[in-house]
């Protein structure tokens, strides 16, 4: 199929309202209700979404691509994609599927680029408000060689300019973001989304003393465990 033909199907009862550069229209299958309008974020493979990362194969190899949608701040449904470990990926599908039918606005989820210096995240981008998960690189929030848990998989952000991580001496991460429980997206003490997530084992950083990082959700896995274990020991 063409991409001319898949924007003229009638098979498929999607439009497709805007795409990504490398996105295959040959393999846009879309779940969504008939007639739906889908912004696509992100459509890649996961080989393509893991190019130029520094993680080693042992990391690499538990990474999963999670398609889901969600409905962003223009008020559309949206396709995009998140990279977490092999068994936190039902987890993922299970929690966007409840976050697209709260309509909790997202507004965007693709995978971290790797053509970036060693070290850039969402978090130090003026303005870049994506959601993600996977991302080879220390913890941000204070000085320390120490992986992320998004180094592993077992972590995702959500909206950093309405969720920003509040450091010790009060700056918030990312530049321009400001807390504000009071404006869309943003994620709050006792809300749908923390309490969905908590459903499911996860831990939310909001509920952290210092740093509060209100973005953060975090699950460890017991094979993760048992890496890091073993290569502290190493």
């Amino acid at each position: 199929m063409t991409l001319l033909s898949l924007l003229s199907s009638t098979t498929l009862g999607v439009s497709v309202l805007q795409s990504t550069a490398g996105i295959n229209p040959d393999a846009l299958l879309f779940p969504s209700r008939p007639g739906t309008i889908v912004a696509v974020d992100s459509y890649q493979t996961l080989e393509e979404a893991l190019t130029g990362t520094p993680a080693p194969e042992e990391i690499t190899r538990d990474l999963r691509l999670v398609n889901v949608e969600y409905y962003s701040f223009d008020n559309r449904l949206h396709w995009g994609q998140i990279i977490v470990h092999k068994e936190l990926a039902g987890n993922i599908k299970a929690i966007f599927r409840e976050i697209k039918r709260i309509q909790f606005p997202v507004a965007s989820i693709t995978p971290i680029p790797f053509d970036l210096p060693n070290g850039t995240t969402s978090m130090n981008r003026t303005g870049n408000n994506n959601s993600y998960g996977f991302q080879y690189r220390p913890i941000a929030t204070y000085r320390t060689p120490k992986l992320s848990n998004h180094s592993y998989g077992i972590a995702i952000d959500i909206n950093p300019l309405q969720n920003p991580a509040i450091l010790r001496d009060g700056t918030a991460l990312p530049e321009g973001a400001c807390y504000n429980p009071e404006v869309p997206g943003t994620i709050i003490a006792g809300s749908p989304i923390v309490r969905l997530f908590k459903q499911y084992g996860w831990t939310w950083g909001g509920d952290w003393r210092v740093p509060k990082d209100y973005m953060h959700f975090e699950k460890m896995t017991g094979s993760v465990q048992t890496f890091i274990l073993r290569e502290r020991r190493q």
